[in-house]
């Protein structure tokens, strides 16, 4: 019997990602990335969702099994609403399950948020196979996370469980985009770093500024940068980004007990220059009481890892009752 096909969609901030694989296989029939462009309205991002969803059931018509949906923000504890986007105001209350089926009639289609829809993919396809209890971290634009028993991501009374960039790891720290202060996601999301190197950067001799064409155009990559190249202020930054880092692993650490932390999200690309001074926070923390601490490793497929995901979600590998 021919394969069928599953399609994922990843709705990111910055970006709108959409992969249609077949099933069974871990490569994808087809990939398309195209710009979220949030300055310009919701409507415009749903308009790019339906078209392009459209064009790849089309691309194998009638044999696309299921569609997942990873949104990158808050869902109602249906998994059928879009409620609300910090990064992206004016993305609220979308029926979006509602709005897919309309496309494919009779085809299931399954949401959740984009760092829950991560770690069933991380589980799925990622370095999460095999093991009972997984933390999955996206490091990204902002910081979100999951928490997997058997491959379930841990929902919460309101479907707010994993919200991990919103613990508290510096009270009365900078202001978070969630409204409170010192967050995990407000002193070491990709977003954070980029805006504490500007501010730090004034008055300072840094080649940070030049890497970037000015002070007002420096972001994380840049400062990852800068590091690489033995800038100090860059590097005074990312060991700081990694001790915070590190408490709020040892946290969830003590909380979970898992058997592996999985790290995803653009900001792991600097991995290397992050994870060193966290992971030593983490073991300075656990080992005295006699903690085994678990892996902490990187995804291997963390570029992908919130679309990887939603196609997890497609083939219905599990379900929200």
């Amino acid at each position: 019997m021919e394969k069928g096909y599953l399609l994922g969609i990843d709705i990111g901030n910055t970006k709108l990602a959409f992969g249609l694989v077949q099933e069974n296989t871990h490569s994808f029939q087809e990939k398309r990335v195209v710009p979220t462009e949030p300055e310009l309205g919701a409507e415009q991002a749903v308009e790019k969702i339906m078209a392009n969803t459209r064009e790849l059931l089309k691309a194998v018509p009638g044999k696309v099994k299921g569609i997942g949906i990873a949104f990158g923000g808050f869902v109602d504890t249906t998994r059928r609403i879009a409620l609300a986007s910090p990064n992206f105001p004016g993305f609220r209350n979308v029926p979006l399950v509602s709005l897919i089926e309309g496309l494919a009639p009779g085809i299931p289609v399954f949401m959740d948020n984009d760092a829950n829809a991560a770690g069933v993919g991380e589980v799925v396809y990622g370095k999460g196979q095999g093991c009972s209890q997984v933390l999955y971290l996206t490091i990204s634009t902002g910081i979100g996370g999951a928490a997997l028993y058997d491959g379930v991501p841990l929902a919460g009374t309101q479907g707010l469980a994993g919200e991990f960039g919103h613990m508290i790891v510096l009270p009365n720290g900078p202001r978070c985009t969630c409204g409170g202060r010192g967050c995990l996601e407000s002193v070491a999301s990709g977003t954070s770093i980029g805006r504490i190197a500007r501010e730090r950067a004034q008055g300072r001799a840094t080649m940070m500024t030049s890497l970037a064409g000015g002070i007002d155009k420096i972001t994380a990559q840049t400062v990852s940068q800068a590091a690489r190249q033995g800038d100090r202020l860059a590097l005074e930054i990312l060991d700081e980004v990694g001790f915070y880092l590190g408490i709020g692993l040892a946290n969830l650490i003590s909380a979970f007990d898992p058997d592996i932390v999985i790290l995803g999200g653009g900001v792991m690309n600097s991995a290397d220059l992050l994870l060193p001074r966290a992971v030593r926070f983490v073991e300075e923390h656990l080992t005295p009481r006699g903690v085994q601490v678990p892996p902490i490793e990187v995804s291997s497929i963390h570029n992908d890892i919130a679309l990887w995901g939603a196609i997890a979600l497609a083939g219905c590998f599990y379900i929200v009752d």
